[in-house]
């Protein structure tokens, strides 16, 4: 009898925190412990957010993100879980954490199972956010307000790792500084570099993130007048569409070509290529073109930079 009342308990409390009735509710009080001397220090606190406020533990340990996995990585957090695609970007670094599914796929049920502290999410509608809040107290960081020392300086604050987060920024700027050192020799000073990224019917000139962060951040490659107008005006620029015609305008010394691996956007490449437009942009006319990979070079996290870096390289002195 005693261990069907226990059974029935355990169920009614499962049921108690999928629907948000447990310990996440707003009327929730706050913990406390006590130190050393006796007296009590808080366990929580308020973490105002893009969406509002999450009381969240004041050093969490068990945390699941669905998109700052490389971050968390970079000041020494191993999250319990993390979206597919960045685990697989990942390799063998992601070994250990868990596959919560992936953007608009959520493994709603996994993220239960794995039952966090905190959960870490970036730019979620309100259902996805209401759904994830009655799991754990959750902090939605939008990806397009901060480059990457930006993101993992706020990952740092969300798990007081403030001073992993300088260390780490730290050495990823003496990295870029070794990178410049290797490749001056190869990139002549005071010359352009633009960035292409070839799509079925558009091709977008790309800013300061993604490829744009490696090529103009970290190797401070300077970029054509009107992107560098645009990044004066928005230190995170991204990208703007252009039509053919409108190339030679964003014309340099040195281009980094890439194109997304369906048969369209390759075939777009081809037919570019053999246009006059093309042949007189005099990064081509002067044989400086150099094509980048996308699995490699689209993504925007630290481990992503530091192989972009790698091949950067490579690929200037082979030429």
């Amino acid at each position: 009898m005693r261990k069907s009342k226990f059974s029935f308990i355990s169920v009614f409390l499962l049921i108690l925190v999928i629907t948000g009735c447990g310990a996440n509710s707003s009327d929730s009080k706050q913990a406390a412990s006590a130190d050393s001397s006796g007296t009590k220090t808080a366990s929580e606190r308020v973490y105002k957010h893009a969406m509002g406020e999450a009381k969240i533990p004041v050093k969490p340990e068990k945390v699941v993100t669905l998109q700052y996995v490389s971050h968390l990585l970079s000041i020494g957090v191993k999250p319990l879980g993390g979206p597919s695609y960045l685990l697989k970007d990942l390799g063998e670094k992601a070994a250990g954490i868990e596959n919560v599914g992936d953007v608009g796929k959520y493994n709603f049920e996994k993220l239960l199972e794995l039952q966090p502290e905190l959960i870490i999410a970036d730019d979620v509608d309100q259902e996805t956010y209401d759904k994830l809040s009655k799991i754990a107290p959750t902090v939605v960081i939008p990806w397009m307000d901060y480059d990457v020392f930006g993101h993992v300086k706020v990952m740092g604050d969300i798990m007081n790792r403030q001073s992993e987060a300088e260390a780490w920024s730290t050495a990823f700027r003496a990295k870029f500084q070794a990178v410049r050192e290797q490749i001056q020799s190869v990139i002549e000073p005071g010359k352009t570099a633009a960035i292409y990224n070839i799509r079925p019917k558009e091709i977008y000139v790309y800013g300061v993130r993604n490829f744009g962060f490696t090529i103009y951040k970290a190797l401070e490659l300077t970029p054509p007048p009107l992107v560098k107008k645009e990044i004066e005006k928005d230190p995170n620029f991204w990208a703007v569409p252009v039509s053919l015609e409108l190339l030679p305008e964003y014309a340099s010394d040195y281009l980094f070509v890439s194109v997304f691996g369906d048969d369209d956007s390759m075939k777009r490449l081809d037919e570019i290529s053999k246009t006059a437009l093309w042949a007189n942009l005099p990064a081509v006319k002067n044989n400086r073109v150099y094509m980048l990979n996308l699995d490699t070079w689209f993504g925007y996290t630290p481990h992503d930079i530091e192989k972009q870096l790698q091949e950067i390289v490579t690929m200037l002195k082979k030429s």
